[in-house]
């Protein structure tokens, strides 16, 4: 009989789509960022992201932190379908003689978040946990202009585009499971940023045609791009910009940082597939609009389906929660 490590954690979501029904109203539904949903003249974007401690976050983890990386992960959804998050729901669950104060703290986090992305908290659960923490976070959001981003869409000879510089997070996560000094690094991991308004800008542009947001790592999120549209894409690992400090870092501690950058999530940047011809228009108009890094870094094609680096086949992907050794402590 298989387990769920056998299936791993996408297999399984795989299975639960083919057991569930739809309904006309349903435009996408189980295996992309967000559910899309007809509401009358709205299109509603909805998804949920878990955070438990041990699991998504580490014993220790300051509580602001946890509360913002547990909206930022939800959030980021929304922001990769292009969408404008409003509302909010949490479920909380923790051991009875958890501190008031501390899961006050939590809430600041997670709230201060909300602010930053225009979305508001309007509700949720609470219950009792034998132990550790955990949160629940539910976003609601609205298709903004008619238009939303999926993760089908690309095509033959669409450039594969990431925002920001990844790693980052890994990174941190990497230093404070070694007792390393690396105060930058740390706080992109404890304080993601969703790329809300450059989601929407780039659902605004008709070129780009796919997008998802990175929170398993580019070599896996880059392959579900690839998976959707039935295609293959290949990144080329010397155009994945290196940030300066995750290189020094690495050198100090003698890590690989492509390792951190390919197969690390949680940074919640975007990627997305953009038309060749309009490719360098688009990139050039975004930086303008945004002042961020943006960066070709692969190529999709209908040569053979999947993801490759430099040609080659990965021998691993990013992050997989079934697939996993129990102790790790990895992304959502």
């Amino acid at each position: 009989m298989s387990t769920l490590h056998d299936v791993g954690e996408f297999g399984l979501i795989a299975r639960i789509a083919k057991m569930a029904a739809s309904a006309p109203h349903v435009i996408e539904g189980i295996g992309d960022d967000c559910a899309v949903l007809r509401f009358n003249t709205h299109t509603l974007l909805v998804s949920c992201d878990l955070s438990i401690e041990g699991v998504h976050f580490l014993p220790g983890t300051p509580p602001e932190a946890i509360g913002w990386k547990s909206a930022a992960s939800s959030l980021s959804d929304i922001a990769a379908m292009g969408g404008a998050p409003s509302f909010v729901l949490v479920s909380l669950a923790c051991p009875p003689d958890c501190e008031v104060a501390y899961i006050e703290r939590v809430y600041d986090g997670l709230l201060d978040a909300l602010a930053q992305s225009g979305a508001v908290l309007v509700g949720g659960d609470t219950s009792r946990s034998p132990a550790g923490l955990m949160l629940d976070v539910t976003s609601i959001g609205e298709v903004v202009g008619g238009r939303c981003l999926t993760r089908k869409g690309a095509r033959p000879g669409d450039r594969l585009v990431t925002t920001g510089h990844l790693g980052l997070s890994a990174a941190g996560l990497h230093a404070l499971e070694n007792g390393h000094e690396a105060p930058a690094l740390v706080h992109a991991h404890y304080e993601p940023t969703p790329r809300v308004s450059e989601g929407q800008w780039l659902a605004s542009r008709t070129e780009v045609h796919a997008m998802i947001d990175i929170s398993d790592g580019l070599a896996q999120d880059a392959g579900h791009l690839a998976d959707a549209g039935r295609l293959g894409v290949d990144i080329a690992r010397a155009s994945v910009p290196l940030d300066p400090g995750l290189a020094a870092y690495s050198e100090v501690h003698a890590c690989d940082p492509y390792a951190f950058m390919l197969g690390g999530g949680e940074d919640y940047e975007l990627a997305f597939a953009v038309d060749e011809a309009a490719c360098d228009d688009v990139l050039a108009a975004f930086r303008r609009e945004f002042h961020i890094p943006v960066s070709v870094v692969g190529v999709f094609n209908d040569t053979w389906h999947g993801v490759r680096v430099d040609g080659e086949p990965l021998s691993s992907g990013g992050f997989d929660h079934f697939k996993q050794d129990e102790t790790t402590t990895g992304n959502p």
